[in-house]
């Protein structure tokens, strides 16, 4: 029997790590991601094929960009199959007053930990509603429900996030896909 495949975005570190960690020791075989840490990527993904004995597929590059989502998600399925649990982990913060905060940073954080969810979403949902069921879960944040100080662009990027995952789960529920955030 083929394990279930895991797509975990932002994993090279921190949470995202931890994540495919967990996926990795319950058996599912992962496609990994991250953006710009390609190396730790592929120390990850290494060690959880040797420790855990699972096929681990490391994708670096950008979540925010439809079109290496659609390459990484043709890699995923082509080498472990259909994807069956989207884990949506990228994530960037700016820390500083919005008045001195530039558009192309602002753009930037919209991007990474908003832009991408829509991206990976829209790719991983037709396989999911073919097969009646999946998984989505989407790492927010605390700061997306009250907000933090010197931090606007990060905490409307994880309200909006809040809003994606409430909407996408009654759109997806009546074809048994769960969608879900955690607020960290």
């Amino acid at each position: 029997m083929k394990p279930e495949i895991a797509f975990v975005t932002g994993a090279s570190h921190g949470i995202g790590r931890a994540i495919a960690l967990e996926f990795a020791r319950a058996g599912f075989a992962l496609a990994v991601n991250c953006r710009q840490s390609a190396d730790e990527l592929d120390q990850l993904a290494a060690e959880l094929k040797e420790t855990f004995h699972v096929p681990c597929l490391p994708l670096a590059g950008d979540v925010g960009e439809e079109g290496f989502v659609d390459w990484a998600f043709s890699q995923a399925e082509q080498t472990l199959g259909p994807v069956s649990i989207l884990v949506n982990n990228a994530g960037i913060s700016h820390v500083g007053l919005l008045s001195d905060m530039s558009l192309q940073e602002w753009n930037r954080i919209i991007k990474t930990n908003l832009t991408s969810l829509f991206c990976c979403c829209r790719r991983a949902i037709p396989q999911m509603v073919r097969a009646q069921s999946g998984k989505i879960l989407n790492i927010s944040s605390v700061w997306g429900s009250c907000g933090a100080s010197c931090e606007v662009a990060y905490s409307a990027s994880k309200g909006g996030v809040n809003s994606f995952t409430k909407a996408l789960a009654k759109e997806l529920a009546p074809s048994g896909i769960s969608v879900n955030a955690i607020a960290c």
